[in-house]
């Protein structure tokens, strides 16, 4: 089994932040190693986020409910943060959800032992800037993939890039993510079957 940090260290190193001995340390101390099974709602829309998460294994969706209607916002593959940094930091409540869509193993932590490694840690600062330029990034590109690309072209990107989001994620949270009913999706599906 791998040691639960070791996604986290890659993670850091890739987004050029590499913890001396001493901060890696002080992380240790503030990180709890939890389980969590699927179908289990990790942040909850309307309610301060008090909790944030490292997914070392598992797929999670952010999603809101508006209108009785579930929208799925975007899928959440280990390893990767999962929860919103600004909402944590902020102490607001949420305006979007994180499901998990699998069981997840992850890094865990409150809100006031993030602000310890914040505010202990040069990493912890680094760590904090890094996931706000990936959020950044993240919701600029999925803006513009929405305005240029077909339902299709982005469930092809989908399939490429998360494949796994593809296996295991039921069908009615993929259409949601595309915008599209569940039939369309069906129906593209069975297009690119024929295709190869």
């Amino acid at each position: 089994m791998e040691h639960p940090f070791s996604a986290l260290l890659k993670w850091l190193r890739e987004h050029n932040c590499y913890p001396p001995a001493a901060e890696y340390r002080i992380i240790q101390q503030h990180t709890v190693y939890t389980r969590i099974p699927k179908n289990t709602i990790i942040m909850e829309q309307g309610r301060p986020v008090n909790t944030f998460y490292f997914m070392n294994s598992g797929i999670a969706r952010l999603f809101l409910k508006h209108n009785q209607e579930d929208i799925t916002f975007a899928f959440i593959s280990a390893p990767q943060f999962a929860s919103t940094i600004i909402y944590l930091l902020n102490r607001v409540p949420s305006r979007l959800a994180i499901e998990t869509c699998t069981d997840i193993e992850a890094l865990q932590w409150d809100q006031d032992n993030f602000m310890a490694i914040r505010e202990h840690t040069e990493t912890g600062k680094k760590m904090e800037t890094a996931l706000t330029e990936l959020l950044l990034r993240w919701n600029l590109e999925r803006e513009i993939d929405r305005l240029t690309q077909t339902p299709e072209e982005r469930y092809c990107r989908l399939i490429e890039t998360s494949p796994l989001v593809a296996q295991q994620v039921p069908v009615k949270y993929i259409a949601s993510y595309l915008g599209i009913h569940q039939d369309s999706l069906s129906r593209i599906r069975n297009r690119l079957m024929k295709k190869f």
